[in-house]
């Protein structure tokens, strides 16, 4: 089969959202993770069951995002030791937050709040974005500012108009900017608040106090912004070029899903020896295709899929999901195979044709139900080929083997039975391979007849830099009786194009399951699959690993592991000169690291859809300290 550009296309489609059949069989929860705080007042649903004189004050208008810190004593000496090391970690050695603090609100106002006790933080506008900061004061000390302060009273306010000189030295007594106190129900919910400008505290002193000042904060550190700073955000950055129908359906679907997201936190807690990372996002409506396919309504004691724990030992990243339904994934369906349809009947091919093969690759994916994927690759022969590459010596073959160490093989398992696998993919290539010669015979009837449609002029440059021929081969006798293997044997059409290739794509029966394995690696792909797919080799799956513990536990949507290093891998490509050099220099950056980016953290994602229409999902990561250093130390590059 010649140049079958349509099933390159649609194979990213198989390999990230096919699954199918029933839930896998439960397993005994053991050592959860920590599950994401849901502080008061960010549930819609919570919020409309209240009665209406019972609601809490609004937000202020152009709330941005909200930070709160519970101890900032302990938070700093928690990022002191995180950031050990590194350059701003030498530049907190020997500081202490109330020093730090003084450059802001200066000493005399430092001198009266408990650092102790939550510093929250809001921030208003995202062009030219304005801080307002609350923090909490004792009841002892707001029963004698009077006699420190020269004092406004202002709206229900105290306004900080000066420090008397009574209380300390002239040269203390500056105020940098604009405080006011907020009384509270003087039982230690007094406030100070502090901004550059007095109008902003009294519009958000309000809510500050009545409605964040009152929520539990079980994090050390949280952070909530809005929907509406994102997409401010987004829209303020420079827009990109639309390269055709898939871009202009993505950039769609983001904006339907935005339509329906409410807010995102971040938030962080030292469990020490560990640090533990949450993310949370808030649906105000299931409407957008995304929302809806991230948010279904699984059961909630629903354990991990069993083939997660058959993945190999050395796979760097994982992941599985207990799926959304097939009703809940045909709106993302639609919009995907429509924007796949589209974009091939852009290309020339027939729209006919294209219907029957959509229609066939709608047969065996987004069908609902667990899906697992694992991916990994050699971290070393990889940066020894890049080495070996850009030392210079033989070019063009050292250019050849560093972009196939850095290829990845990848594992994909799904709950049903394989014959329905073997059976589609063979007939999306035959379709495909019929829709190629349609397309070819179409495009030289269009060159015969000058102007007349059906494809590019005679000479025209073609925008693929390779073409693929996809040819059933002969499986290895090491894998299960029935399986089927696609080589897909790609060669360039440029000069500059990648170096020829070939890669493999099984599909594996394994009694109710079937196990897909795509790599150029043909020998490791193999030997994964046996690892997976053999009762026998337990010992090499991620199930005999020590450690993980804590993604056996039910009730998460979706979970798995990931280290630096596997991110760095998968992202890695060698296709042209200028992606080997990024590669070296990413995987030299790993090096540097002081953990080198080997470390492993579990990932585990609750969701729950609510009665009111509205839904949450919360996703938590478990960072070593090693581990969470590495992330610190990318980031401040």
């Amino acid at each position: 089969m010649k140049r079958p550009l349509l099933l390159p296309i649609a194979l990213p489609i198989v390999l990230s959202v096919a699954c199918a059949g029933a839930p896998a069989p439960g397993r005994d929860p053991a050592a959860p993770l920590p599950a994401a705080a849901r502080p008061p007042g960010a549930d819609p649903a919570s919020a409309a069951a209240q009665p209406a004189e019972a609601r809490p004050v609004t937000a202020p208008e152009g709330l941005a995002s909200v930070m709160r810190i519970a101890d900032s004593l302990r938070t700093w000496g928690d990022m002191t030791q995180l950031l050990a090391g590194t350059p701003l970690g030498m530049l907190l050695i020997g500081q202490e937050p109330e020093a730090v603090l003084e450059t802001a609100l200066g000493p005399a106002l430092v001198d009266v709040v408990d650092l102790g006790k939550p510093i929250d933080v809001a921030v208003l506008g995202t062009e030219d974005p304005r801080l307002v900061m609350s923090l909490s004061v004792p009841e002892r000390e707001m029963s004698r500012v009077h006699d420190r302060f020269v004092l406004e009273e202002r709206r229900g306010m105290l306004r900080v108009k000066g420090v008397r000189a009574a209380a300390l030295d002239p040269d203390e007594g500056a105020l940098p900017r604009v405080c006011a106190f907020e009384p509270g129900d003087r039982s230690g919910g007094a406030r100070l608040l502090c901004a550059d400008d007095i109008e902003d505290i009294q519009a958000t002193a309000p809510y500050l106090v009545e409605v964040v000042g009152r929520e539990p904060l079980e994090a050390d550190v949280r952070i909530e912004i809005s929907a509406r700073a994102i997409v401010d955000g987004m829209e303020s950055m420079p827009a990109e070029d639309d390269d055709g129908d898939s871009e202009r359906m993505g950039k769609e679907l983001v904006e339907r899903f935005f339509r329906d997201l409410e807010s995102v936190s971040v938030d962080v807690t030292w469990a020490r020896p560990d640090v533990d990372v949450g993310l949370g996002l808030r649906f105000a409506s299931r409407r957008s295709a995304l929302a809806l396919a991230l948010t279904p309504a699984a059961a909630q004691d629903a354990a991990p899929p069993a083939a997660f724990f058959r993945l190999p030992r050395d796979t760097s990243l994982a992941f599985y999901t207990q799926g959304a339904s097939r009703a809940e994934l045909a709106p993302l369906r639609e919009a995907v195979f429509g924007g796949l349809r589209d974009h091939m009947i852009g290309e020339g091919y027939d729209a006919a044709g294209l219907d029957r093969f959509v229609d066939r690759l709608g047969a065996i994916t987004f069908t609902g139900g667990p899906l697992v994927i694992g991916s990994g690759g050699d971290r070393a022969a990889a940066e020894k080929a890049l080495a070996d590459y850009r030392g210079g010596e033989g070019k063009a073959r050292a250019r050849k083997a560093a972009r196939s160490a850095l290829e990845s093989w990848f594992l994909i398992a799904v709950e049903e039975p394989a014959q329905t696998w073997i059976a589609g993919v063979k007939e999306l290539i035959q379709l495909g391979d019929e829709m190629d010669r349609q397309k070819a015979r179409a495009r030289a009837a269009g060159e015969g007849a000058q102007g007349a449609p059906g494809g590019p002029p005679k000479g025209a440059a073609s925008k693929d830099d390779e073409t693929t021929d996809l040819v059933v081969a002969r499986a290895p006798a090491a894998l299960p009786a029935g399986t089927l293997h696609v080589e897909m044997r790609s060669r360039p059409l440029t000069k500059d194009g990648p170096p020829a290739h070939t890669s493999h794509l099984y599909v594996v029966p394994a009694g109710q399951r079937t196990w897909i394995g795509i790599g150029e690696d043909d020998a490791a792909v193999v030997e994964r699959l046996r690892i997976a797919a053999d009762p026998g080799r337990d010992e090499r799956t991620l199930g005999a690993a020590p450690g993980l513990e804590a993604l056996r536990q039910r009730g998460t949507l979706a979970g798995g592991l990931f280290s630096l290093a596997g991110f760095t891998m998968l992202a890695a490509s060698g296709d042209t000169p200028e992606a080997l050099d990024e590669a070296a220099e990413d995987l030299g950056g790993l090096a540097r690291l002081p953990a080198r980016g080997a470390i492993t953290m579990p990932l585990a994602i609750t969701s729950e859809a609510l009665g009111s229409g509205a839904a949450r999902l919360d996703a938590r990561v478990r960072m070593p300290l090693a581990g969470a250093r590495d992330v610190v130390a990318l980031m401040l590059r």
